[in-house]
């Protein structure tokens, strides 16, 4: 093998590496950014419903489908 193909996959690997000295966001920035992305326009034209648990029941109940919207942005 060559050596150039071990230096894109060596960057790759230390890319998925969580950074050292990246500081963590507080839960007060969190909840904020949060707060901020559900009062957008497109989260107003729909009754969503934030609980998985009553989201699902309600769904059986009127026997509809589930849209679910995960993020990974706001966990801490």
């Amino acid at each position: 093998m060559s050596i150039r193909i071990f230096v894109p996959l060596a960057a790759l690997l230390v890319s998925l590496l969580p950074a050292q000295n990246r500081q963590q966001p507080s839960q007060e920035d969190l909840k904020a950014k949060r707060t901020e992305k559900l009062a957008k326009e497109v989260f107003k034209k729909a009754p969503w419903v934030a609980d998985y648990d009553k989201a699902r029941e309600q769904a059986k109940k009127e026997n509809k489908l589930m849209f679910a919207y995960f993020t990974r942005s706001y966990a801490g």
